[in-house]
């Protein structure tokens, strides 16, 4: 279950970096050459996808702070 949970992360992890590099690279290609629509459309079609990317990452990594391997230890 770890190991699964630890590809997810990972997977939604570069996912939502890939298509917020895609989306900030493409809103500069439309600012650079003056189109206007194209910053909005890659805006458009790239926001939703990427935060849910970071939602369901940022769920994952929750989750595996209750496993023992990612708890801390107490030096008491």
């Amino acid at each position: 279950m770890q190991l699964l949970l630890e590809r997810l992360f990972s997977l939604c992890l570069l996912l939502s970096l890939l298509l917020a590099l895609t989306m900030v690279v493409s809103q500069l290609i439309g600012f650079m050459i003056g189109n206007g629509e194209l910053v909005i459309q890659s805006r458009d079609i790239l926001k939703q996808p990427t935060i849910i990317f970071a939602a369901i990452f940022s769920g994952i990594a929750f989750i595996l702070g209750y496993f023992p391997a990612y708890q801390e230890q107490n030096n008491s």
